[in-house]
Order: C-alpha cells, then structure tokens, then sequence
C-alpha cells in the first residue's frame, strides 16, 4: 500500500524539499541568462551570415555586370558597322543610318544598356544610339561631361565605370538617369588628340533592381543596400527616397572601417543617421566597389524577441521539470525517514489529538516509548478476547492444521484449550434445524446468545466424560472436538466412548429444545490419532450431516453406524418420470402425484449427491415442460425455475423438498385448468361472432363453424352448450330470426326478400318458427310495428 506524508508538519522534508528547489532554481535560471544571450548572439550571427551571403551573390553579379560592360564595349568597338562611323568620312546617307540601326538593334539587346556614342575625331562628329539617335556636332552634343572628357583626353580613364548622372533624353532633360560610363578611345599618331571614341551608357537602376530581388528576404527585410567606391563615395543606394548619389561617407565610422578592413566580408553594430543598426559588407580586393547594407536594429528585434520567448519558454519547462525532479529527490531523500516515522505510526495504533512537537525525529521517539506501553496492554487485552482467540485457534485445527503450532501444547494452554493434541480425537457435528426460520425469529445478537448458551449445554454436558472444546462457525454449526479415552495404548474398540455419546447427546438436544423450541441434528465422525487428524474428521462430519435430509430434522447420525458407501447409486426411473410428465400435462392431480410420491420414495435409500441430482433432474423436467406448453401457447404459468431451485437446495430434508413440489403439481394443475376454461368460452364466444358475420350464407351449418376453429363439431356443441345454454343450429336460427325483425321493422323488403337475406332455405318452416318466437306472422308484425311506430309519432 503506498504510504502518503501523513504527518501534520513534515519539518525535516520541507527543509529537504526549500534547499534542492533552491539550488536548481538558481541554476536554471544561471542557464537560461546564459542559452538567452547565447542564443541571442547565435541568431544575430546566423542572420549575419545570411546576409553575408547574400551580399557576396549580388556583388558577384554586379562585377559579371561590369565584366560584361567591358566585353560589350570591346566588341561593338571592332564593329564594323561602328568602326564605319568612328572612322569614314562622307558616309552616305544610306550607309549612315544602315550602321546607325545595325548598332541600335545591338544596343536594343542589352536591356541594362542605356545609350551609346561614337566619336569621330575627323569629322568632330558625334554619333547617339539610345533614346536620342541621330548625328551631332561637337557644338550640338548636349551631353557636355563626355564632350569635356574627349576634349581633354587626360581625364579619360580605358574601360573604367564611370558613375553619372545624364538626362534621360534631349527632348527630357529634367529627368535624369543614373550610368556607368564606359568609354574606349583611339588617338591620332604622335598626339593626345582623340581620333575616335566608344561610350556605352550602363543603367545603374538594373543594378539596382537586381538588388531588389534580393531584398524580398527577411534577412534584408527593412535594410537600405549601398554601393561604395574605394574612397567611401556612394555611387547608387537601394532606398530611392535618400538622395545619397555620390555622397560622401568616408567620414562614418563603420566606412572608415569597412574600407580599412582586409577581410572581404562580415558584420559589425554601429550607428547610422542615430539608429542602432547592423552593418554586413562584402567586397573584392579586384572589385572596384564595395557592397554595404545597414538594416536597423529594430527590424531584427523581432527575431531576437522569438529567441527570448523561446528561451523564457524553455526555463520555465526546465524549471517545472527541476522543480517536479527536487520534489521527488527530496521525497527519495526522506524516504528512510518516513518509513521509520511509518513504522512508528504502526506501533501508535491510537492516534494523539496533541499537536506535533516539533519534527519528525520528535514523534518517532514519542511514538517509540509508547510501544512498549501497548506491548504490556497487549496482554490483558489477549485475556480479556480469550474467547475469541480460542475460536480462531479451533477454527485453523478443523479448516487449516498443517500448522506445527497445533502440537505445541504450551501454545494450547496459553489458548485456553484443555485438548491433548497427541490424544485420539472424535468430531462431533451439531446443526441447528430449521435454519432459515431460526434467522427470521431472533435478531443478530439473540442468534449468537443462543449459539453460546449451546456452547455451555454441551460443554456441561460432556466434560464430565469427555475433553471437550467446541467451535462456533457464526452459522447453523457448532462442532465440538472430543478426546476420545485409551486402554492399554490403543484405542477402546469396544465403542464405549460410542455408548456414552448416544446417552450424552440426546441430553444435549432435549435441554436445547426445552430452552430454545428448536431440534438439533447431530453427527458423529470417526476417531482419529491426534489433532492432526482434525480437518479430515471435520470434513466427514460435515459430509455425514447432509443426510440429515433423509433421515429428518433431531437425527443423530454415527460414521461408524454409517455405510454411506453402501447406499444405492439409484438410477433415474425415466420410465416413471414419463409417466408423471404425462399426467401432469393432462392437468390429472391424482395421478401426477401418485407418481411423484414413488419417485421420492425411491430416494430414501440414495446417497446424498443422487438425491440432488434426481431432485435437479426431476425439477428441470418439470420446468422444461410447462416452458414448452407455454411456446405452444396453451397457458402461462410464469413459474421461475431459478427461484424454484434455490428454495429446493435450502431445503434440509426430503419431506421439505416433497412439500415444495407439491405445492408446485398444485399450482401447474390449477392453472391449467383455469386456463382450459377460459380457451373454451373463448372458442364459444369466437364461434358466435363467426355466426354473426356470416349467417346469410344458406349453407351455413355447425360443420362449417367447427372447421374454423380446426376442432371436431361435437366438441365445438359441447363447448356452445357450455357456455350459450343451446345448440349451434339453434343460434344460427334465432339470430336469422332477430334480423328478419329487424328487416320487418326497418325495410321496405317483402318477406320473400326478406328470407333471402337472412339465408333462410326453407320457407314454411320459416313462418313455424317466427311466429313462435315473436307470437304473430311476418306480416302481422310487420303491421304491428308500423301502428306502434305511428302511435309514437302521432304522441310527439
């Protein structure tokens, strides 16, 4: 049984309990301080990481740009169609715009490319491919930084991306687009002067909207992404709003140390425009440029806020665990405690309305002393219950004596038990007649009174003769153990003790009747050697008691006397059980039970288990067939075969169980008969409605009727007779008759009709019998009727 912490204040587990809980909480929550700003860092990093990577992917691809800007300029350079308007002179018209469109149709492909020109130095001709195609001077050319660079060829710089801004078109001026310019020229021999030059415009906005797709991530979710020259100089930034072009901030501080840095890329937190933000860089040491995105803190903070929930989430998980996992080392720590604090509860069996002194170790020595208070009361208090104690030692010699103790006969004498244990023994048996009846008499506490008073009947009356020691079962039984007399060591053959148990006994069951009004049945086993032989003569005892049903109530039964096994193993008369069945389904009474009294008859000399079995037999046959008269739905008897067999095996002697199923022949026969009674009124009322539905049929007869009801016409007249007091023939007439009056009275039918409808056959003979049923012919009551029907009417 799982022992709880039962005592009032358990001092020593609380202390036990408040330091463990104490000391993991403290190291939870050092843990979670340290997995949240692990954690923490670990997020960032891995945040940073990701934009690292990011980065690195779209400074690649603005450096394949780039790459492509130069391979493109190159290639349209040694063009023929360009290298026909860089170096001809005179070009026709024809020729002109052919190159013009060849060149354009190039440029058209490229969508990042913006616009081109070519430069011809002989002609100081400039050539627009783009949104302005078309030939212009040099005093025409609109796009005076170019025309500054050719002019001063000093300031041109081969293939290098130059960062610009130039108006989107000569008819669009204010709105301006943001370029790399590349430019590859050729000079005159022995001259700076420019002979002829290629300048591609290269979008930056396409750039730009690569970096976008980018940002569509969470990683650069909120960030403004910046394209800085080696000198910290913005060349185009990812948020349109700021104006960064060109701006310079080498004088920022994370620039300063981005540009200083030899590592190609990583991360760092600083402050931009006074908002805490996180700087990711990424560059090339061949890269003309370096990418840098600041993304404010406070867009990652949301992250960072997941990862101090999840981290709150798991202390408090930890800390439910830790605080479950010291409740149950504390319990297994005081384990040892409770169990002896248990123990001495045990021993204090009478619990104390004092407080608790202090703590556990207080109690456990109070509790200590007082044991051997109680050790010293348990004495008198086994005195005091001697009785009680005695019965249960009896109880393990008849039901259970494998035990040594039984031979110990200084354990028999601290019992109170005056057997010799090494002594023959005999069991003598007695039970109480009439059992249920002495139940429903006396209450609970007369029954064990008189059970005790017999204790004392037969101890005055043996003990004189006999070592005597009874034993009550709290039932029907008390069973006396007797030590039987030796001679000459052995034991006295010549059934002396036998002689005296027949004078004793019959004492005993007199002055029981006399005090009681109650007869005793009694039963003598076999001797045997010693206690040890207690439970097998019991066991005989009771087995010899079941005969009390065969021999009635105040026998007196001796196993020596007794040759059970010489008791017939009667087979069942199935001829005779037939018969009785027969009789009792024809409902004869006589008979049935003439029958019966020799079935029981034929048990008296049977043995006990052919008794009950017969009885169980005769019984189930019994029920079986009323079952089936029932499924046959000639009568209900409901009769219960369960409750029926429970009072038969509580029966105690045959007589009894021969009353009981006489009772039971009495009430099958007398609702047979019942039944049979109302099935014939039942059959005479079916028969008249039958006639009365179909008495206009002329062939109508008592053969007919009888037919209907699958039964031969006597018994059909028997039964009419019974209960109509007349025949069928002379119903069918009378009611025909009662119609024809009715049709006279109520029809304007002549009596010929009238005779059809009735299904009378026989006119004259008609006319016979009406006028003797109604004292006047046909027509005579036909008038009668009418007069008396004018009388009335006339009256009112």
């Amino acid at each position: 049984m799982r022992r709880a912490l039962s005592f009032k204040h358990p001092i020593y587990f609380n202390h036990l309990l408040i330091k463990i809980t104490f000391l993991i909480a403290l190291t939870v929550l050092a843990l979670s301080f340290i997995l949240n700003y692990s954690f923490k860092n670990y997020s960032i990093g891995l945040l940073n990481t990701a934009n690292e990577k990011l980065m690195n992917q779209i400074l690649q691809n603005a450096l394949d740009t780039n790459n492509y800007a130069k391979s493109f300029a190159s290639s349209m350079f040694n063009n023929p169609d360009a290298a026909s308007l860089m170096y001809g002179q005179d070009i026709p018209m024809i020729d002109m715009l052919r190159n013009m469109k060849n060149i354009g149709m190039t440029l058209d492909s490229t969508p990042f490319m913006h616009s081109a020109y070519l430069y011809n130095g002989r002609s100081d001709t400039y050539y627009l491919i783009g949104p302005d195609t078309g030939v212009r001077t040099s005093q025409q050319f609109q796009d005076v930084e170019i025309a500054h660079m050719i002019a001063n060829s000093g300031m041109m710089m081969p293939l290098n991306p130059i960062p610009r801004k130039i108006a989107f078109s000569e008819m669009n001026p204010e709105k301006k687009e943001e370029v790399f310019s590349y430019i590859l020229s050729e000079y005159f021999p022995n001259s700076k002067k420019v002979k002829n030059a290629l300048i591609i415009n290269l979008r930056m906005n396409w750039i730009f909207n690569t970096l976008s797709s980018f940002q569509e991530t969470n990683s650069l979710r909120g960030s403004n992404i910046l394209l800085l020259d080696h000198e910290g100089k913005v060349i185009t930034s990812s948020n349109s709003g700021e104006n960064l072009f060109e701006a310079e901030l080498s004088a920022e501080p994370f620039v300063s140390e981005i540009l200083a840095s030899r590592q190609t890329s990583g991360y760092m937190i600083a402050d931009y425009q006074n908002q805490a933000s996180v700087i990711t860089y990424a560059t090339y040491d061949s890269a003309p440029w370096t990418l840098v995105n600041i993304t404010p803190y406070e867009y990652i903070a949301e992250s960072i806020g997941k990862v101090k929930r999840t981290t709150i989430s798991i202390s408090v998980i930890m800390m439910i665990i830790c605080t479950f996992s010291a409740f149950l080392l504390a319990r297994n720590l005081y384990a040892p405690i409770r169990n002896l604090r248990f123990m001495a509860q045990q021993l204090d069996h009478l619990q104390s309305d004092k407080p608790d002194d202090h703590n556990e170790f207080t109690y456990i020595a109070r509790s200590l002393q007082s044991a051997s208070h109680k050790l010293t009361s348990l004495e008198s208090f086994r005195k005091s219950n001697l009785f009680l104690l005695k019965q249960n030692y009896l109880r393990d010699i008849l039901l259970n004596n494998s035990s040594a103790k039984i031979y110990d006969e200084s354990l028999l004498k601290d019992q109170g038990i005056v057997l010799n244990p090494k002594s023959n023994i005999v069991v003598v048996l007695f039970k109480i007649d009439r059992y249920s009846d002495f139940q429903a008499q006396y209450s609970s506490r007369d029954q064990s009174l008189i059970r005790y008073a017999l204790h004392n009947i037969i101890h005055e009356v043996l003990l004189p003769s006999f070592a005597c020691e009874t034993w009550d079962d709290g039932n029907d039984m008390i069973v006396a153990i007797l030590n039987v007399e030796l001679s000459n060591g052995e034991l006295r053959q010549s059934l002396d003790y036998l002689d005296s148990l027949k004078t004793l006994v019959p004492e005993i069951q007199h002055v029981y009747e006399t005090y009681f009004k109650t007869s005793l049945s009694v039963f003598v086993s076999h001797s045997g050697e010693s206690l040890r032989e207690g439970r097998r003569l019991f066991a005989e005892a009771v087995e010899l008691s079941k005969y009390r049903m065969t021999f009635g109530h105040g026998s007196v039964l001796f196993q020596q006397e007794m040759d059970i096994a010489s008791l017939s193993d009667y087979n069942i008369d199935h001829a005779l059980t037939t018969q009785f069945l027969d009789m009792l389904k024809k409902g004869r009474l006589d008979e049935a039970s003439t029958l019966f009294n020799s079935l029981m008859k034929s048990l008296a000399n049977s043995s006990y288990n052919n008794i009950m079995f017969t009885l169980a037999h005769l019984s189930s046959s019994i029920f079986n067939a009323i079952n089936l008269m029932e499924k046959n739905g000639t009568v209900r008897f409901a009769l219960d075969f369960v409750s029926f067999d429970n009072r038969i095996k509580n029966m105690e002697t045959l007589e009894q169980i021969k009353d009981e199923f006489s009772k039971l022949i009495e009430s099958i026969v007398l609702k047979m008969e019942q039944s049979r009674n109302e099935k014939s009124e039942l059959i005479a009322i079916n028969a008249m409605k039958y006639i009365e539905a179909h008495y206009t049929d002329p062939s109508l007869t008592s053969n007919q009727v009888a037919d209907q009801f699958h039964i031969t016409p006597a018994y059909l007249g028997r039964l009419f007779r019974e209960h109509a007091s007349r025949s069928i023939a002379d119903y069918i007439s009378d009611y025909r008759l009662i119609k024809a009056s009715e049709l006279l009275k109520e029809s304007t039918y002549n009596i010929d009709e009238i005779i059809d409808k009735i299904g009378w056959e026989n006119k004259k003979y008609f006319f016979t019998l009406f006028k003797k049923r109604f004292g006047s012919t046909p027509t005579e009551y036909r008038l009668k009727s009418r007069v008396d029907e004018m009388s009335k009417t006339n009256e009112v």
